[in-house]
């Protein structure tokens, strides 16, 4: 398997973390989210990221003087600012501080997914190869949008597709039937009664391609990926 891109997220509004969290994913970034400095600070000292998303506003300090400390402590790793403020002192401000790019809230999914790239390509090109993810046999090719199971290429259609790949990123945990709606860009034009098709034709097609993984449904709650 080849993994995808890990970004450290620090946001403290929790609409904002999630509805780009969810975008992020899709795009092939492994998000770890965190609210505060300190959450951050926790998450540094479990894994290493390729790349901080870092807001300028926290509830338990700066964002500038975050990404000052950082910086300090992992050099080489890209720093994205993003910020509502719109004041050139605050861009200023996290450039002078380390930050290697700023961007204003509210900002576009693939205006943001754009400059991470950007940065990856010009402190860490070997991140951005890192392609393809993986849910034990079922394989996902982001840069294709291809997706297979032990090498047997399954014909999904683009809402299939975007389906499956909510279920492999989360990795076996559940989504929600809600997380399936919101992903959608054009989400006007798939209604809730429209979710159990999509997951009936995948689960035949996981069968008839011969995967050992099966969709399940979690009452109350929503879906998730099982290794038989």
């Amino acid at each position: 398997m080849i993994p995808a891109i890990h970004v450290l997220f620090v946001e403290d509004d929790p609409m904002i973390a999630r509805t780009l969290s969810m975008g992020l994913r899709y795009e092939g970034f492994a998000l770890s989210h965190a609210a505060s400095v300190a959450a951050a600070m926790q998450l540094l000292q479990q894994q290493a990221f390729e790349l901080l998303l870092l807001d300028v506003g926290l509830p338990d300090g700066d964002g500038i003087a975050l990404c000052q400390q950082l910086r300090g402590l992992h050099p080489t790793t890209p720093i994205l600012m993003l910020s509502a403020r719109t004041d050139e002192s605050a861009v200023v401000a996290s450039i002078e501080g380390g930050a290697d790019d700023y961007i204003r809230k509210p900002c576009g999914l693939r205006e943001l997914s754009a400059r991470m790239r950007r940065l990856l390509a010009r402190h860490q090109p070997a991140a951005l190869h890192r392609q393809v993810i993986s849910f034990d046999s079922i394989q996902m090719d982001i840069q294709r949008r291809k997706a297979s199971v032990a090498g047997t290429l399954l014909q999904l259609g683009k809402k299939e597709y975007e389906v499956l790949m909510l279920l492999v990123q989360a990795n076996g945990d559940a989504i929600t039937r809600e997380q399936i709606l919101n992903q959608f860009e054009d989400n006007n034009a798939i209604y809730d009664r429209t979710i159990d098709s999509h997951l009936s034709h995948l689960r035949r097609k996981l069968k008839d391609a011969g995967a050992i993984e099966r969709i399940v449904a979690i009452y109350g709650v929503g879906y998730k990926l099982e290794s038989a």
